[in-house]
């Protein structure tokens, strides 16, 4: 069973756990500290507990992951940015998949978004295809978009239009 909620005290250590993975860390934004501090997760917690648009991802009653949505502002104020990361213990599990449509309805029930759209680094097939599963397609591909540990990353932009 999966289930979304706002992240408490006792997942700081599993935020620790989770987001010192580099297998986890690895396609997420470089905004995550690394090494990530039980400071770092404590902040998080104490920041994000009240806020609808971040979500701690619960499977079977234990914290998994994190889903969220970045509003826009201005002329983007009817779209959002997703994110969502799972531990790599619970891939593979149709977890995202589920999260990601569970979050992105209650958005669209609850706000006045209108569109969604997440940019994923090319070589995160998994995710991609978390995202096709939930009828978002790709807006476009932008070449080394993104810089990180050394590395360009093309990414995609897609979207869901609501």
């Amino acid at each position: 069973m999966i289930s979304l909620r706002p992240f408490q005290i006792s997942d700081i250590e599993l935020l620790v756990c989770y987001l010192n993975n580099s297998e986890v860390t690895t396609y997420i934004t470089g905004a995550i500290p690394q090494p990530y501090t039980k400071s770092d997760a404590t902040w998080w917690v104490e920041n994000t507990a009240t806020l609808e648009t971040i979500k701690a991802i619960e499977f079977n009653g234990t914290f998994v992951g994190c889903i969220s949505a970045n509003l826009g502002e201005h002329e983007y104020s009817r779209s959002a940015e997703l994110g969502y990361w799972i531990a790599k213990g619970y891939w593979n599990k149709g977890i995202a998949t589920q999260a990601v449509k569970d979050f992105s309805n209650k958005l669209i029930e609850t706000t006045d978004i209108v569109r969604l759209f997440v940019s994923v680094v090319s070589e995160n097939g998994a995710s991609l295809r978390v995202l096709e599963k939930n009828g978002y397609t790709l807006d476009g591909i932008l070449k080394k978009a993104s810089y990180k540990n050394g590395r360009f990353f093309d990414e995609h932009i897609l979207s869901q239009v609501f």
